[in-house]
């Protein structure tokens, strides 16, 4: 079965603090379900330390997680901090 979780429920309309990010995950790694989907509206803005957090614990979770409904503000700011990750595993130039 999917989760759907809303993240403005969580974190009203700005994510900005890697600590905030890192409690949700230790949340979200409780709920039975395996396959998340997070549903971005209404989030306005995310801090770079809070995508760059958000990608590590995607990446180390067990869960499937996708996300929906991302604006292009957040979006920029998760491809900047993917991006830097490629560059610090020595995946891009």
């Amino acid at each position: 079965m999917v989760k759907t979780i809303f993240l403005i429920n969580s974190f009203d309309r700005q994510i900005v603090t890697r600590r905030a990010m890192s409690s949700f995950f230790d949340s979200l790694s409780q709920t039975h379900e395996k396959e998340i989907i997070l549903d971005f509206s209404n989030i306005d803005f995310i801090s770079r330390s809070c995508a760059d957090e958000y990608l590590k614990r995607k990446l180390n979770s067990k869960k499937e997680i996708t996300e929906t409904n991302m604006n292009n503000n957040v979006k920029a700011m998760i491809s900047l901090a993917f991006l830097q990750f490629k560059r610090n595993m020595g995946i891009s130039a």
